[in-house]
């Protein structure tokens, strides 16, 4: 099965005979969502962020903190085990944007949000969904090219250190 490409620009769409309504504004309690949703999705862990806290909690232990390390490692599981659990913050952002036809735009409801996206997740594909999220937080496509490029430096000044070390 093929995937359908949204544009999301427009006022609605149907998936699963069900029919989404994008919404201009936000009722407090789903801003309140929003404000929260805009975090995760900003700071969401890298491996990059995993490695960085494995290595502080490598350099406690060789230090002998013992418990600092047991901390970090702590929360490194936590971490990897929340995001098991929980949707992707920009599919989150989106539904909080997007009203089944009747849905309550004044009532936040995580059930209703994990249905949506399982709806959408059996016949649409994701990108647009993406692109959206990134133009509803704000800076955030400042934020990502600016850590793509880092990494991609980091990534070539690695390649030459390698590089130079075999010559």
């Amino acid at each position: 099965m093929e995937l359908r490409t949204l544009n999301l620009d427009e006022k609605y769409f149907e998936c699963q005979k069900r029919k989404f309504y994008r919404k201009e504004s936000l009722s407090f309690n789903r801003y309140r969502e929003l404000q929260k949703l805009i975090l995760e999705f900003g700071y969401n862990a890298t491996f990059i962020d995993i490695f960085k806290n494995i290595k502080k909690a490598w350099d406690k232990m060789n230090e002998l903190k013992l418990a600092e390390a047991a901390v970090e490692l702590h929360n490194i599981m936590v971490g990897v085990k929340s995001l098991e659990e929980k949707y992707d913050p920009a599919l989150r952002i989106c539904a909080l944007f997007y009203d089944e036809e009747g849905e309550d735009p004044t009532v936040f409801d995580e059930a209703k949000m994990r249905e949506k996206i399982d709806c959408w997740g059996k016949e649409l594909d994701v990108s647009p969904f993406f692109h959206l999220a990134s133009r509803l937080v704000p800076f955030w496509i400042n934020a990502y090219k600016i850590v793509t490029r880092d990494g991609s430096v980091k990534a070539e000044e690695k390649t030459e250190h390698s590089q130079s070390q075999t010559e």
